[in-house]
């Protein structure tokens, strides 16, 4: 494995703590706010109101979970580890395959923001696939 990061695995990396910063703030309102609201439904006996916050918790719950993944990725990649390069593969394919799934959900207006907004996962696919990145991870 060689000691020199690639400076676009470095800057990866700060996207991946970004992001799980980002993540893990939001997932916890998330989570905060359906918790509250599945409370305040069930004193109340409004199911509904009850099931939205249940619903939210979890989706919370799955966002801080998301979200810590998200910055031991970016460990991993800053300290170049060999499981890293796998994991980040493997997030930011299932972004792309989510974002493809996401085309055929929508009308002209999410399909043309799809595309775009698989623009950069397609293309942080084909950088860690490129064979010096590779290569910083022992690939």
């Amino acid at each position: 494995m060689t000691t020199n990061r690639p400076t676009g695995v470095t800057l990866l990396a700060i996207a991946f703590i970004i992001l799980g910063l980002l993540s893990l703030f939001w997932s916890l309102l998330v989570f905060g706010f359906g918790a509250a609201t599945g409370l305040v439904g069930t004193i109340f006996g409004d199911d509904v109101m009850a099931t939205v916050g249940g619903a939210q918790t979890i989706h919370g719950i799955v966002g801080v979970v998301s979200a810590v993944l998200d910055l031991i990725i970016a460990y991993g990649l800053l300290a170049l580890k060999r499981w890293a390069w796998l994991l980040a593969l493997i997030g930011v394919g299932v972004t792309v395959v989510s974002g493809v799934l996401g085309l055929f959900s929508g009308g002209f207006v999410a399909v043309c923001c799809g595309i775009i907004g698989l623009i950069i996962p397609a293309g942080i696919v084909y950088y860690l696939l490129q064979p010096e990145v590779r290569r910083a991870f022992g690939r």
